[in-house]
């Protein structure tokens, strides 16, 4: 299969339509509620930088969430420099409007009710993902994750 993109592997991956956004505590950073367009149940807050990428509640993000953002997934980055563009060649950052860098500080599951909720920071700009557990068993407290985010014309009704 040469010359073909290889297809990355996420640890989670959806579409969220964005119900509201609180940007009333903070001067450049705001708080999105968001719902699934995919999954019903799926549910994201995260804050982000609204000044570097400005979201409106009724926008639909196509959010994925990796542990590497290698293009081959062998190399761990571990440094500034190892994400520069001229060193790390294309990958899958560059498919991606708005990017961040975290850590995930605690997961909850509640097995009554089939939910899980993973908390991640990244940088002190904070996410919750509530979803079924199977969908998040890829998280564990600690690891080291990437959000990705774009915006979509799609909606799926």
């Amino acid at each position: 299969m040469e010359g073909q993109p290889q297809t990355h592997q996420f640890m989670f991956e959806d579409t969220f339509k964005v119900k509201a956004l609180d940007d009333s505590r903070f001067e450049r950073a705001g708080r999105l509620d968001c719902e699934s367009q995919t999954y019903p149940g799926n549910h994201l807050e995260l804050d982000i930088n609204h000044v570097i990428y400005p979201v409106a509640p009724g926008e639909i993000l196509s959010v994925a969430i990796t542990d590497n953002v290698s293009p081959d997934k062998t190399r761990k980055l571990t440094t500034a420099y190892d994400h520069d563009k001229r060193l790390l060649g294309k990958s899958i950052l560059d498919e991606y409007g708005y990017v961040m860098f975290g850590k995930v500080y605690k997961k909850d599951e509640n097995k009554e009710k089939r939910v899980a909720t993973v908390h991640a920071s990244f940088g002190g700009l904070l996410m919750r993902l509530k979803s079924d557990p199977d969908q998040l068993q890829e998280f564990h407290f600690a690891d080291q994750i990437y959000i990705l985010i774009r915006k979509t014309t799609d909606s799926i009704a």
